[in-house]
């Protein structure tokens, strides 16, 4: 049972999510709207994330606070979802990116909460667009002593990517002990694991964030702000920092919050949507008179990059797609359906090369990647039925061709089957065949495994991924699977258990449209052949010199050899 774990990982019904080019590319966010559409009476609220993090532990706040105005989590450049700069930035650079996405989103006011690293960057957004920041409100605002800021120079160094990932994933394990400390007994396991997933995805850049803060000292800017400042004070391991602010508050006080820790934002947002109403719609000195506006820096001259991502609503919610698009084509369009636990980014290199002559997308399937996980553990029925939504979404009418890897090729045989007007070839790695017996056996060991205090669960994960991998790809490809592989959470069993539920019999008899299948040695090898019977119109291509991720090492002669499937 998935239990209370889904409360941290489930996005609020009322947030949405979605992008907008700014600075660096791409940006990510989340937002809430009240559903009367009476915004006028509240400016919109934004918040900045802490590092390395995302902005999906504020979405219980962006939720609670959107219930009267517009509440915004927008992940920084190169966390989360946002595109990453070409080079380590300042907190002046990411404050620039803010301003960007506000403007995009056509904001002339609005109030910024800022959480840690994200209170330097609301500090700077306020001296940088000083007419654009109505109020602040802080989660710690650490002012530190020399010998203390000597100290967290220490562990920047630490964060740095070093030259050689450990193949036995100690770094990752070591990250988890140094950092649960933080968090109050009280604050669930689930919690501490999703944050700390959260806190992976920035990878090689992940000490960005620290490295721009640590530049930085509040007691320099905090003067310069005239805005109303609320600054919160958990006991977060920053207690006696964030006191410390008090003399540099122009117009500010502080809150002592000594019951919250780290991770109150998602355990207790309902209290926190109360305290920033209680500010933020109440009486404070508005107008004292604001410094004049500080210089940016221009921005980079960037090269598009040639997948975008979006998302697509469809009847399990959002649906996270990357797409190639090159423009006007003839050719049909081609969706690519990825294995389970990981995520449609492991596509990308397949994407780029598909994209050149036709439409190319891949989803995340409803449970991994960006993609919302069903209400209900889902049959590949039921993942067969939402990507139709994708599938009209992107290519109208149809037809599409499909690109099924693993779980991907079960959900493609089910819609190759129960769709024939949709859906025109169909290619495959693998065909995941399994007898009854066989599939009982995988459904029972299908089962979710919750966290635990001495991180076993990441333990069993990397060292999994280690192995299927083995040495076809170098370590930094599979740390990036293995942090994908992390963002199903309690759902991150649900595809293995549609596949293992599925009972291919009666399904691939019935598919008349050309297959191509790959047949590499990935311990389905026997598996595919024991289907083949059973595929009409069926071309196998045994590629048993390569294992696990050899659609990203390989793919240029993969696309080799679907676009001569697709064209011919």
């Amino acid at each position: 049972m998935i239990g209370d774990a889904a409360l941290y990982w489930r996005k609020p019904d009322n947030v949405k999510r979605a992008y907008v080019d700014g600075r660096y590319g791409q940006m990510h966010y989340r937002i809430a709207v009240p559903a009367n559409g009476a915004v006028a009476a509240h400016p919109p609220i934004i918040f900045f994330h802490q590092s390395p993090s995302s902005g999906r532990p504020f979405e219980g706040l962006v939720s609670e606070m959107g219930r009267d105005r517009i509440a915004i989590a927008v992940d920084t450049p190169g966390f989360g979802d946002s595109d990453a700069p070409p080079a380590p930035p300042t907190i002046a650079d990411y404050a620039a990116a803010v301003a960007s996405f506000l403007d995009a989103l056509k904001l002339d006011e609005v109030d910024v909460f800022g959480d840690h690293t994200g209170a330097k960057v609301g500090v700077e957004l306020a001296l940088q667009r000083p007419q654009l920041v109505r109020r602040l409100v802080f989660n710690a605002c650490p002012v530190y002593s020399p010998e203390k800021m000597a100290e967290m120079m220490t562990h920047l160094e630490a964060e740095r990517p070093k030259d050689v990932v450990p193949q036995d994933g100690s770094h990752i394990l070591h990250r988890w002990k140094g950092t649960k400390g933080s968090y109050k007994p009280d604050a669930p396991m689930e919690l501490y694991n999703r944050d700390f997933c959260e806190s992976l995805r920035g990878l090689d850049l992940a000490w960005y964030g620290h490295n721009a803060a640590f530049a930085v000292k509040h007691s320099d800017n905090l003067p310069h702000v005239s805005q109303p400042i609320l600054v919160l004070c958990p006991d977060d391991g920053l207690w006696d920092a964030t006191m410390a602010s008090k003399p540099y508050l122009k117009n500010g006080t502080i809150m002592e919050l000594r019951q919250f820790g780290m991770g109150a934002i998602s355990q207790h947002s309902t209290e926190l949507a109360k305290i920033l109403r209680d500010f933020l719609d109440g009486p404070a000195d508005d107008m004292q008179p604001r410094a004049a506006p500080r210089q940016v820096r221009a921005a980079p001259a960037l090269v598009a990059k040639p997948v975008r991502r979006r998302f697509i609503d469809s009847r399990a919610k959002q649906v996270h797609v990357r797409v190639v698009d090159p423009g006007q084509t003839t050719k049909v369009p081609v969706l690519c359906l990825h294995m389970s636990p990981v995520s449609s980014r492991n596509f990308e290199p397949l994407l780029v090369r598909l994209g050149k002559d036709r439409l190319a997308v891949a989803a995340d399937i409803p449970g991994f990647g960006e993609s919302e996980a069903p209400q209900k553990l889902p049959s590949i029925a039921d993942l067969a039925d939402i990507m139709t939504d994708v599938i009209k979404a992107v290519a109208g009418a149809g037809p599409i061709d499909l690109m099924g890897d693993h779980t991907g090729a079960v959900i493609a045989i089910d819609l190759a089957a129960r769709y024939p007007a949709l859906i025109r070839k169909v290619a495959l790695n693998t065909v995941p065949y399994f007898n009854a017996k066989e599939r009982a056996e995988k459904v029972a060991h299908s089962v979710y495994e919750a966290p635990t205090a001495d991180a076993a669960h990441l333990k069993k994960r990397w060292e999994s991924m280690v192995r299927i991998y083995g040495p076809a790809m170098n370590m930094r490809d599979v740390e990036r699977n293995f942090v994908e592989t992390l963002r199903g959470g309690p759902f991150g069993h649900w595809g293995h258990h549609a596949v293992f539920s599925y009972d291919m019999d009666p399904v691939l008899p019935k598919i008349d449209q050309p297959m191509l299948v790959f047949r590499p040695k990935d311990g389905l090898e026997e598996n595919t052949l024991r289907a083949k019977p059973l595929l009409k119109n069926a071309q196998v291509i045994d590629l048993l010199q390569y294992s696990y991720g050899f659609m990203e090492t390989q793919a240029d002669e993969i696309a080799g050899y679907l676009r001569s499937f697709y064209d011919a």
